[in-house]
Parts: C-alpha cells; sequence; structure tokens
C-alpha cells in the first residue's frame, strides 16, 4: 500500500496496537479471565452484534485479538475505552485506554481530511504549535461521544433497592456506587433518605418500586429483622425467581438460611476491589438478561 494513501491509518498499526495491548496488560482487573469476558461481553453490546475471538493460549493473546478486532470495526475501539472505563473504573488503565484511542481517532481525522501526521507537525503557519494535550476529563468526553448508545443500558430511574443493615452501610454505598458508575438507577438509605423524609415510606418504594432488590449479606443481616422483612417483601413476588427480582450479594462469611437458601448470591468475600467490582457488575448483567454465557470458548476437556 503506497504510504501516501489516506486509508493507511483506517487501522491502527502495529506500534500503536502494542501500546494499547501493553496498557492493558498493565490492569491488575483484566487478568482475571471472567473480567477478560464480560470486556468482550460490553463491546459486543456496544457494537450491537456479539464479538466471536478464537480461543488463545494466553491472556496477553487474547487482549492482542481484542485490540485488532475492535481496530477493524467502525466504532470498535471507542467501545472498548467505555468497556475498560465500566470495569475499572477511574484508574490508570482506562485513562491510558481512553487516551490511546482518542489518539488513534485524531490521527485518522487528520488523514481523512488529505493530511498527513507529518506534515501536520511540521506546517508553517501561524497555528504551527502543537496544542496542549487534553486532560483526563476532556479524554473522557470525547471518547463518551464516538461510542454508540448501549441498548441494554436501563432507562427507567430505579432499577436497584439496597437492602443492608447499619452494620454494612459501607458496603451498601460502595455497591451503590458501582451500580450508578454503571449507568444504573439505585435507591439507598444512605443517600436517599435524607431529613424530612419518611423512613418507612421509602422502605415501601423501594421493595415496590425498584426493578431488584440486591440484599447485602453479613452475619448482621441475617439476624436483621428489617432485612428479612425487604427480602420477603421481595421474594414473595417472585417465589419461583423467574424475574429474579432479588439478588442477593455476599460481602462477609456467612451461611443464608430459609427461603433466602434458595437464591443464588453474587459472592465478593476476599476480592480485592477491582475484581469484586467487575463480579458484582457481572452478576447484576447475568441477574438482568437470565444468563451468564461466557463471552469466550470453553478449553476443550479431553
Amino acid at each position: 500500500m503506497d504510504k501516501d494513501d489516506p486509508s493507511r491509518l483506517a487501522r491502527p498499526d502495529d506500534e500503536w496496537t502494542q501500546r494499547m495491548v501493553s496498557a492493558l496488560q498493565t490492569s491488575p482487573v483484566l487478568g482475571d479471565r471472567y473480567a477478560r469476558a464480560l470486556m468482550v461481553e460490553l463491546v459486543g453490546e456496544a457494537l450491537g452484534r456479539p464479538v466471536s475471538l478464537r480461543e488463545q493460549a494466553t491472556a496477553n493473546l487474547q487482549l492482542l485479538e481484542l485490540v485488532r478486532f475492535c481496530g477493524r470495526e467502525e466504532g470498535g475501539l471507542p467501545a472498548l475505552a467505555s468497556a475498560v472505563s465500566l470495569i475499572e473504573g477511574h484508574s490508570q488503565t482506562s485513562d491510558t485506554v481512553s487516551a490511546l484511542v482518542l489518539e488513534h481517532v485524531k490521527d485518522v481525522n487528520h488523514v481523512n481530511h488529505g493530511e498527513r501526521i507529518e506534515d501536520v507537525e511540521h506546517a508553517d503557519h501561524a497555528e504551527a504549535a502543537p496544542a496542549p494535550a487534553p486532560g483526563k476529563a476532556e479524554v473522557a468526553v470525547e471518547v463518551a461521544a464516538e461510542v454508540p448508545s448501549d441498548p441494554q443500558l436501563p432507562t427507567q430511574s430505579l432499577d436497584f433497592f439496597i437492602s443492608y443493615t447499619g452494620a454494612d452501610r459501607q458496603w451498601a454505598a460502595w455497591i451503590a456506587w458501582q451500580l450508578e458508575e454503571a449507568g444504573y438507577g439505585v435507591l439507598v438509605q444512605e443517600w436517599d433518605f435524607v431529613p424530612g423524609s419518611s423512613w418507612p415510606v421509602g422502605m415501601e418504594r423501594g421493595v415496590t418500586e425498584c426493578e431488584r432488590t440486591i440484599a447485602v449479606l453479613s452475619p448482621a443481616y441475617m439476624k436483621s429483622v428489617y432485612g428479612r422483612q425487604e427480602w420477603q417483601a421481595v421474594q414473595v413476588k417472585d417465589a419461583l425467581g423467574l424475574a429474579r427480582r432479588l439478588l442477593p450479594v455476599r460481602v462477609a462469611p456467612c451461611e443464608p438460611d430459609g427461603m433466602l437458601a434458595s437464591v443464588v448470591y453474587v459472592d465478593l468475600v476476599g476480592l480485592p476491589p477491582q475484581e469484586a467490582s467487575a463480579r458484582l457488575l457481572a452478576g447484576v448483567r447475568a441477574a438482568r438478561t437470565g444468563r451468564s454465557k461466557p463471552a469466550l470458548p470453553p478449553r476443550f476437556p479431553g
């Protein structure tokens, strides 16, 4: 291909691809195969179709193939940046990935307007000085503008009610924060039961108006009378669990008993923050869709 062909930057070059893969490799979260599978699923949802990758021997090869796939697809790289941000939250990895995607988008735009990058950098005119590097907030805004809307993203205002006891208020706030960062609407006593509001009315609203209730499981919650009333009020409306309206999340070693023992829970016990966030969001997605099929094929067991 002619080096002056404007289409030469339509796909990332090898050097840029390696920089992107290296950025993803720095993430302690994406070292977990479940987090990588979630990232692939999020990219597929953003693009509006499943992403099928070949089974790879190592995590590095999986990341390389995903980056190359996203580079070939229109909107693929912004979708990748969005997925990393959802899984990682605000981190050095997500900031670097967003900056790399923005860098590539700007390069493509320059070339598509008939300008070679090296010519732009050395142009002899009043605005020849390179523009200052965008800050993190600017990068996030510009990349987000390139990401297609996620058809699975909930649109109603109350998606989750957090049921917890006072001993676990920090866990409840952490879970609520992760969910709202991912775009869900949350009702939680810590933030929403402000002075002047009615506590019983707030609880009633939580178990009746929210699509699902997250029960924060701990030894204290197992003994809580109010906690039991809340999860039982939800379960009675979905006794068979077909709508998955009750989603227990275990945050401390405990064994649910009675009817609560029959409900599959998301287990965060002993996990580091990034992995706990990835598992929580994966569990939420599985509860909403009714399935948790991995994005990558399983290894041949023979």
